[in-house]
């Protein structure tokens, strides 16, 4: 046979499999947006800039977080810098003053809500660290207020340090492989009359940390609110559905939600920061909405099971660890003290499928956050230097045991691999 009759035998064998590569292809990029999300849009269009179009988007950025995120501690107000460790490096938030140069100064409006919405700059794809898949879901007016209130802070020619990531993620090049397997633009938007959605599917980004992570640090939707590890930083954040939250009325909810503390436990960790940062603004009617619509949510199909039926002895090691180490605040059968020491009994330390929340209460301690409706909450001690990594490891099963239903079996070498867990 005739080179010239194997290299056509071979082309008509390749052809067909090219062909059908570029189709899948072309099919992938357009289920995440087609072409749309690349055209940066161009040109001004007016942002009204009086004192309650400010106060607005003030009110709206802080429900957002946009500043927790835009920040490093010590550094200028949303002049960027703070790091987010992924599992395949770190990823610092950009610079959102004004200034034209290193901020957003010389963005219109029609490119701030192109970016927020599509997740793409005029500086390419953004990492989906930022949450541009739930800003989609924010309206116009409210995209445009927040904007108001960012064009009246202080310029800052801060420039955050370089991404440090792995290849080939290292170039936003391989974004758009990244958005094309796990990127589904929602068809409709959602309705801003549906408050409490609204505010938790959108600005409030809550899927960020409560949904479990498929590959690649996606969030697929049998995932959401399933709950799940918060990537980088060693906490895991509960499901948010009506199971988990059963034993919260709706007012006690939406107090939780401003104050970071209930009759059921204090936000610790992020939560805490969270609260401290964004929650404790909210309205008492936006609170509600929030709790109204996370209390009709129902169970993720990636969503853990309870825990089952298994209890702990009194006579345990874990339990006697539990006797002069924790039952003089926490209570003798776990049911804390109210307005002082949160309850053990159906908490997320106990309940939680993964005991990372507990071990890591138990090592370095915790401190709710302190707000108007709990201006000086009680702190939990570290016990890292009094208890051994077996001791721990015994009172957190059996607490886990006892007060969560878990058949928790951690040893002293789980203990010991989780003192490397990042302490904030």
């Amino acid at each position: 046979m005739s080179l010239r009759r194997i290299l056509f035998a071979l082309a008509c064998l390749l052809l067909p499999c090219v062909l059908a590569a570029l189709a899948i292809a072309a099919m992938l990029f357009a289920r995440q947006g087609g072409i749309e999300p690349f055209r940066i849009p161009h040109g001004e269009r007016a942002v009204a800039t009086d004192a309650t179009t400010i106060a607005s988007g003030e009110y709206l950025a802080r429900i957002g977080n946009c500043r927790a995120c835009h920040t490093v501690r010590g550094g200028a107000p949303f002049a960027g810098g703070r790091a987010f460790s992924t599992g395949i490096g770190t990823v610092y938030s950009t610079n959102i003053t004004p200034d034209p140069a290193h901020g957003i100064g010389d963005w219109s409006a029609d490119e701030f809500a192109h970016v927020m919405r599509h997740g793409v700059s005029r500086r390419g794809a953004l990492y989906p660290v930022f949450p541009y898949a739930h800003f989609a879901n924010v309206a116009d007016a409210d995209l445009d207020v927040i904007l108001a209130y960012l064009r009246t802070q202080p310029a800052s020619a801060s420039t955050p340090p370089p991404n440090r990531l792995e290849p080939p993620a290292d170039s936003r090049r391989a974004l758009v492989g990244w958005r094309m397997l796990h990127y589904r633009p929602e068809a409709t938007r959602i309705d801003p009359n549906d408050r409490g959605r609204y505010l938790v599917d959108g600005l409030g980004h809550c899927a960020m940390c409560h949904s479990a992570r498929g590959e690649r640090g996606s969030l697929p939707p049998e995932g959401h609110f399933a709950g799940g590890r918060i990537p980088g930083i060693g906490w895991y954040a509960p499901p948010l559905d009506r199971v988990q939250l059963e034993r919260y009325s709706e007012q006690q909810l939406a107090d939780y939600l401003r104050t970071g503390t209930s009759a059921h436990g204090s936000a610790y960790g992020p939560m805490a920061e969270v609260v401290y940062a964004s929650l404790r603004a909210l309205t008492p009617g936006d609170a509600l909405a929030i709790a109204r619509h996370l209390k009709q949510v129902e169970p993720a199909p990636l969503r853990a099971t309870v825990g089952g039926e298994a209890n702990d002895d009194a006579g345990s090691p874990g339990a006697q660890v539990y006797a002069h180490a924790c039952a003089d605040c926490h209570g003798k059968d776990g049911e804390g003290k109210p307005g002082a020491y949160p309850p053990l009994q159906g908490s997320v330390a106990a309940t939680a499928p993964d005991a990372t929340n507990a071990v890591r209460l138990v090592l370095y301690g915790g401190m709710p956050v302190a707000t108007a409706g709990e201006p000086r909450p009680h702190t939990m001690p570290p016990f890292v230097q009094r208890l051994d990594a077996g001791e721990i490891a015994a009172v957190v099963n059996h607490l886990r045991r006892r007060w969560g239903a878990r058949d928790s079996r951690l040893t002293a070498q789980d203990v010991e691999s989780m003192q490397g867990i990042v302490v904030d």
